[in-house]
């Protein structure tokens, strides 16, 4: 977890949200990706399937409730960012890898496998399964080294020791466009606010509670 406010640490030590986000396995999964080099890849697919389940659990109707709740508006981005310590491109390519058929992966890791004993460099990653997954899907005797050896494009991450990612696609979402941000709590409620370039406003509270809080606020700095 990381960049939190004191009012999302509390969110996420609520109970139902530990066990729809699955947070225990997801920070067990985060300390092995970053020290188990030997199991990376698949490190990285069981956290890609833990990142598609905690998505789809965070866009049910009662998570948005119980957020907001507790005051809490989060985006994709949020999510990607607050919980899985990742862009929200990357997430989505995780979950995209998340859903290969696992005799596909077999296959991509036979060949990536065959290819190192032989001594030859190759990718064993996330990007690179995606993009193999999409070919074979095209022609079933498409070949690891023939992608790779077309494909120079993989940068790291900004989480550099988990992930890597590809720059190439889906560009425009590997920052997020939330440009403003508040969270106050009353005694008897709590006030989320968001305001994204995208998404313009987004709020679950009435108005008269905003400016509650911004009076707050003025009133803080006077």
């Amino acid at each position: 977890m990381r960049n939190l406010l004191e009012i999302e640490t509390g969110l996420l030590a609520l109970e139902g949200v530990k066990e729809g986000l699955q947070l225990t396995k997801v920070k067990s999964l985060q300390k092995s990706i970053k020290t188990a080099e030997r199991t990376k890849f698949r490190k990285q697919l069981e956290m890609a399937t833990l990142m598609r389940q905690g998505k789809e659990w965070f866009d049910l109707p009662t998570t948005q409730i119980l957020f907001s709740e507790q005051g809490i508006v989060w985006s994709a981005d949020e999510l990607a960012d607050k919980v899985f310590e990742c862009q929200k491109s990357w997430m989505y390519k995780c979950i995209k890898a998340s859903n290969v058929a696992e005799d596909v992966v077999e296959i991509f890791e036979r060949q990536c496998k065959h290819l190192q004993d032989s001594g030859e460099k190759v990718k064993i990653s996330i990007e690179s399964l995606n993009q193999f997954a999409k070919a074979y899907a095209e022609d079933e005797d498409v070949n690891v080294a023939d992608l790779q050896a077309t494909d120079d494009s993989v940068v790291e991450d900004t989480n550099a020791d988990s992930v890597v990612e590809d720059t190439t696609e889906d560009a425009t979402e590997t920052a997020s466009d939330t440009i403003f941000t508040m969270s106050f709590k009353l005694q008897d409620r709590n006030v989320a606010v968001r305001y994204s370039l995208s998404d313009g406003l987004v709020t679950t509270n009435s108005n008269d509670d905003i400016l509650d809080a911004i009076a707050f606020l003025t009133e803080q700095l006077q």
